[in-house]
């Protein structure tokens, strides 16, 4: 039995902790030293660690992290999670405040807007006003269980707040890292050798979808509390009618809520907070990609209901990509796996979107001949999707008087081989090429082969570069003593390694290494249909044109790409190595549905038509081949998802006749982010 004073103690001594993280992490007001803080939690980790019985949890001590889980759990809503149109322009704003006032027989209605964070939407629920379950949105149907992992979230309330607390409480709300922890999180990635975050959002949504709480916990996310799913209290008289007074009473509770939100009378003051919002963007603690507005009447949004998708009474304005204008002071050239010479532009810094770049890709030899590119110009650059920098234009005007027009190398300039044009590609010819050699094994080892998460694509750029890697094959006879050559690979870094290739060695199936091996044209589920169909990589070997393209997801080009890359002298070594090592995964019928079942986009056919804003057709089909999902060319009734980008032409009137799901460009990298 425990004694009552302890218990007293342990139920303060998580009241005061919980207290002062709501201090700290939501009011950024801390009442106490970290010293002060530290000591109460000590003294709470020992009295749990005496009493078992005392057993919570909700208790703050397992914000630390439990232990790994063996996968996420599908959790169905209550109630769905949809996704919000977008307005690009307020001229599409003002058309759907006019949708807005027809539908509800007004003249108008008062608006709540709110900065639209650009984070991972989740779904968090209190019954009893204690902290019960976590799940991301997924389809808006159906999400992943992540509750192990938000319970790490040092600002989410594990016991809500207040007097006056629902029944059963479900909050909508993004998780996020602030543009200030996000760059110290990737200065720890970078001295630890790890890889670096392209943005906050990736960060953030990567955290809460590692399978190890310790990783998350690890990590500085932040939950925003933005809309709510279902309500129940005991008193109805404690109800929200409005949105502001919904999210006054979320934060009354202990939630995090956007400060910058307010309550706009008219359509022109959402106008007009679009415009300041917008202006104030760079300046804002965390990154934001437009403003969200909401029917501020509960009443008026049960009115007006929803679409397919999105709710009626909602709207997100999209900022304009951010841009600037910097000076192009050269034209590098990179050589690919398959031996493209892509173009990339050194720019003089810039910042952009809370970023400096320096670097940005000219795509092939076509674009800087269309762009008329040329070194010394001024050149305005964006980064698409707020990620991706891209040079858009040349400014003639601001042109220097000496600049030449660019021209691309007909020779690859890490081997000196001829470079040949191959449609919009121009490819080094030399298939020892050393930069393709590098490329091949960083593929080898990436999340699109073997995904040794580990190994470090800086790590095993130095390897190859040095000699101790010729084929992908060498990694699996990597020694301890070899890697501790290197200075910055510490001990545990070395072990780490050789762990991940270990773990691979054992586990990898063999769509996996087919993938790895980097065939032009086939991607992840091209080698998962392969893996298939045959026993290991000597029966692909021997496999006819005819016999590939009898299979479904391969023709007559990627047929040609498999038998062409399996009549080289360098393949046969490579597999000879492979065996020789003894890293012989098989695969047959039984093996692909076992690897089928992880693939987030396994069994969905897209299709695309029209041009597409950040992006050409073909990476498109790439990102969603690499999460095992395919790409039709025709419609069908087979098609899952029709992406309509700009002047999409009449596959949507096609898809319209058939029922098909038609989305924007916008859903779409929902869907993948959604899949990561």
């Amino acid at each position: 039995m425990i004694s009552r004073e302890i218990r007293e103690r342990a139920a303060k001594l998580r009241a005061d902790l919980e207290y002062h993280n709501h201090r700290y992490y939501v009011l950024d007001d801390p009442v106490i030293s970290d010293e002060e803080y530290d000591n109460l939690f000590r003294e709470l980790q020992a009295l749990e660690r005496e009493h078992p019985e005392l057993d919570d949890p909700n208790s703050p001590t397992r914000r630390v992290g439990g232990e790994p889980a063996a996968g996420f759990s599908p959790y169905e809503h209550a109630e769905r999670m949809y996704s919000l149109d977008n307005a690009m322009d307020l001229d599409a704003w003002y058309a759907f405040t006019e949708r807005v006032a027809k539908g509800l027989g007004t003249d108008g209605a008062e608006y709540w807007a709110d900065p639209k964070m650009d984070g991972l939407a989740l779904e968090v629920i209190y019954e009893r006003g204690r902290f019960v379950r976590a799940a991301t949105r997924g389809d808006g149907l159906v999400g992943e269980d992540v509750t192990g992992n938000m319970r790490t979230v040092m600002n989410l309330p594990l016991t809500l707040r207040g007097g006056s607390v629902p029944r059963l409480l479900e909050v909508r709300g993004e998780v996020i890292i602030s543009n200030r922890d996000f760059a110290a999180l990737n200065e720890r990635q970078r001295e630890a050798g790890e890889k670096v975050f392209a943005n906050p959002r990736n960060a953030a949504a990567g955290s809460i979808r590692q399978l190890d709480p310790r990783v998350a916990a690890s990590r500085p996310l932040r939950f925003m509390g933005y809309g709510l799913g279902r309500v129940e209290w005991d008193q109805p008289l404690f109800a929200w009618t409005t949105q502001r007074e919904a999210m006054e009473g979320l934060k009354g509770l202990g939630f995090a809520v956007a400060p910058e939100a307010r309550l706009c009378g008219s359509a022109d003051a959402v106008a007009a907070y679009f415009r300041e919002l917008g202006e104030r963007r760079e300046s804002l603690p965390f990154e934001i990609d437009g403003v969200v507005a909401k029917v501020n009447s509960l009443e008026m949004q049960r009115a007006l209901g929803f679409t397919a998708r999105a709710p009626r009474w909602a709207l997100a304005l999209k900022f304009p990509a951010m841009q600037a204008r910097t000076r192009l002071d050269a034209i590098r050239i990179q050589v690919g796996r398959t031996g493209v010479l892509t173009p990339v532009a050194e720019l003089a810094p810039v910042p952009l979107a809370g970023v400096i770049v320096s670097n940005a890709t000219l795509h092939n030899k076509g674009y800087i001949e269309e762009h008329d590119l040329r070194v010394g110009d001024t050149v305005l650059v964006q980064r698409a999707g707020d990620v991706i920098p891209q040079v858009l234009s040349v400014d003639l005007d601001a042109r220097p008087a000496d600049a030449e027009p660019y021209v691309f190398p007909d020779t690859c300039p890490v081997c000196g081989s001829q470079a040949r044009e191959d449609g919009e590609a121009v490819r080094c010819a030399n298939e020892t090429c050393p930069a393709k050699t590098v490329q091949r094994i960083i593929h080898f080892v990436s999340k699109a082969g073997l995904d040794m998460e580990g190994v470090g694509r800086r790590w095993v750029e130095r390897l190859a570069r040095d000699g101790v890697l010729e084929t992908s094959a060498d990694l699996f006879t990597l020694e301890k003593t070899a890697l501790l050559r290197y200075e910055g690979m510490g001990d545990k870094s070395a072990e780490n390694f050789l762990a991940a290739i270990a773990k691979a060695r054992e586990e990898a199936p063999l769509w996996r290494l087919i993938a790895g091996l980097g065939i032009r044209h086939v991607g992840e589920q091209t080698a998962r249909t392969l893996a298939a169909h045959y026993a290991d990589l000597e029966a692909l070997g021997e496999a006819t044109r005819e016999e590939l393209q009898a299979l479904e997801d391969v023709g007559p080009i990627v047929a040609e790409s498999i038998h062409f890359f399996f009549e080289s002298e360098d393949a046969l070594t490579l597999i000879e190595r492979f065996r020789e090592v003894g890293f012989w995964p098989t695969g047959g019928p039984s093996a692909l549905a076992e690897a089928t079942e992880d693939a987030p986009l396994a069994g969905k056919v897209f299709i695309f038509t029209g041009s597409l804003p950040d992006m050409s057709r073909t990476e498109a089909e790439a990102l969603v081949e690499a999460r095992g999902g395919t790409s039709a060319k025709a419609i069908s009734k087979k098609v899952d998802y029709v992406v309509a980008g700009e002047k999409a032409g009449s596959k949507v009137a096609k898809a319209q006749k058939l029922g098909l799901e038609i989305i924007d460009f916008e859903r779409f990298m929902e869907l993948l982010h959604e899949s990561e």
